[in-house]
């Protein structure tokens, strides 16, 4: 995420990155992959939602379409669990993790943030850009469809990876008492910058909305293309361990071009390490007292995992860290051991609220 963009990019060089935004916006044009790396993406078996699955559509309050779905078994669940994917990230990717989910015994819905996956687009031309006028909106959205879904006596978990962890913890903070607990994995409280400092790294982004460069990529950024050419190449430092779900969002973005998300725009990035230093702000956190688990993998190019681990053990008052050996960022994407160990702190932290409100 930031941390690729601006990776390599030291304060001195400030000054000559920025020549990057005086020139003209890009129009769009979508990547094309090649028949090889088609050929790959054919073969790869990427798992389909279950049967029960239901696509739907919820409308936020400025007009918004934002995609969602639910399994079919609300009825005979012990807790619901709103799963809120990353950046980029799109629910297509995870039919598999909604059934294993399901067969746990939890009634699960998914929901693709504005801009990702099946939601609405903020320019028609330019559809893998996000843009956002102020990162509120999206816990705002989140917010909004929690309090449409109907009535239940089930717990309410939301299970939020990386950026959508940060939309969940600022939802949960803004809006107290509107989940039962937080399932969080690795969380994009304080973003990576790379080998830019936080502070040089708003400075950027920071002149270069007063160029007004907003809608532009961050320099080096661009329109989706794969990370690879050879999805059957995993490592730890590639966000998983595992070449059997790593390649998940290039084989969608493949198959369903609709669905791309490129690089982090200059208003996007600038909005998110703002959105970073509220939530990191004294008294914030300490307010969210509801039981939560934080999950970090050993590995993170994209948050910065010290600030998760202190923020569960000195500043949530309610929380449990799962430190998961062998992982790298996309957690979803990982192995079935390291999947199974956190499912089973799933487990417990559900266990843990239905205790606490019988």
């Amino acid at each position: 995420m930031i941390s690729r963009v601006l990776k390599g990019f030291g304060f001195f060089l400030i000054l000559t990155s920025l020549a990057f935004y005086f020139w003209p916006e890009k129009s769009y044009e979508a990547f094309q992959v090649d028949a090889a790396y088609q050929a790959q993406v054919d073969a790869f078996n990427l798992s389909d939602m279950p049967a029960d699955w239901v696509w739907k559509r919820f409308v936020a309050q400025d007009g918004t379409g934002l995609r969602w779905g639910e399994t079919g078994n609300a009825g005979a669940a012990k807790a619901t669990v709103i799963i809120i994917p990353g950046y980029t990230a799109t629910m297509s990717m995870y039919g598999e993790h909604v059934d294993m989910l399901a067969r746990r015994g939890y009634h699960v819905i998914g929901i693709d943030l504005r801009g990702q996956g099946g939601s609405d687009r903020h320019r028609e031309s330019q559809p893998e850009k996000l843009w956002i006028e102020e990162f509120r909106i999206y816990s705002d959205d989140l917010a909004e469809f929690i309090e449409a879904l109907p009535d239940t006596e089930r717990p309410v978990i939301p299970m939020a990876i990386s950026f959508g962890g940060h939309v969940a913890v600022r939802m949960a903070g803004d809006y107290p008492d509107l989940v039962d607990g937080l399932f969080l994995m690795a969380p994009a409280l304080q973003p990576k910058a790379g080998d830019m400092s936080f502070e040089d790294a708003k400075l950027l982004m920071t002149w270069a909305r007063r160029l007004g460069k907003s809608k532009h990529y961050l320099s080096g950024e661009g329109n989706w293309k794969p990370v690879g050419d050879d999805l059957s190449v995993a490592n730890i430092d590639m966000c998983s361990s595992n070449a059997a779900r790593l390649p998940n969002r290039d084989v969608v973005f493949t198959r369903y071009p609709v669905e791309r998300v490129g690089g982090v725009t200059v208003q996007w990035g600038a909005e998110f390490f703002k959105s970073s230093e509220y939530v990191r702000k004294a008294g914030y956190l300490e307010k969210i007292d509801i039981p939560m688990t934080m999950v970090s993998a050993e590995v993170d190019h994209f948050v910065v995992t010290e600030v998760n681990q202190q923020a569960c053990s000195t500043r949530f008052p309610n929380c449990v860290k799962l430190d998961l050996k062998g992982a790298g960022h996309c957690l979803f994407q990982e192995s079935d051991v390291l999947l199974e160990e956190m499912f089973s702190s799933l487990d417990a932290l559900t266990s843990k609220i239905t205790q606490t409100t019988q």
